[in-house]
């Protein structure tokens, strides 16, 4: 009966350090992941607000264009002869130009907490 009570006991020690082995083996590369992820957005993370502020650029200039556009459209609308487009010669611009400096502000001011984010894979 004693074998078999140190047979047991011998199995379940075994059983317990291998269970440990496995959890720390998993724990290290749980750190080793995390040691990897942090120097990968540590060198990622100047490509990725490069290429969100060139995102934010190319959007400003588009609505500056758009807005430069509409102007150009109204100019010669009144000049043609449409006088009821007056008002929106002077206010479109002025709208318009107030919403492309809210959307740069705003799109500059996400850059960094969007570029810290991990990659989604």
């Amino acid at each position: 009966m004693s074998k078999r009570y140190i047979s047991a006991v011998c199995v379940l020690l075994a059983l317990c350090f291998f269970t440990a082995s496995v959890s720390y083996a998993e724990e290290k590369e749980t750190v080793g992941m995390k040691f990897k992820r942090f120097w990968q957005g540590l060198f990622n993370y100047p490509a990725k607000v490069t290429e969100k502020s060139v995102d934010v650029i190319s959007d400003t200039g588009k609505k500056g264009t758009a807005v430069v556009t509409t102007e150009v459209e109204r100019v010669g609308e009144v000049t043609s002869g449409d006088v009821s487009k007056t008002k929106e010669l002077v206010v479109e611009p002025l709208t318009g130009a107030a919403e492309t400096v809210k959307g740069a502000v705003e799109g500059a001011v996400k850059i960094p907490a969007e570029s810290a984010e991990p990659e989604q894979k």
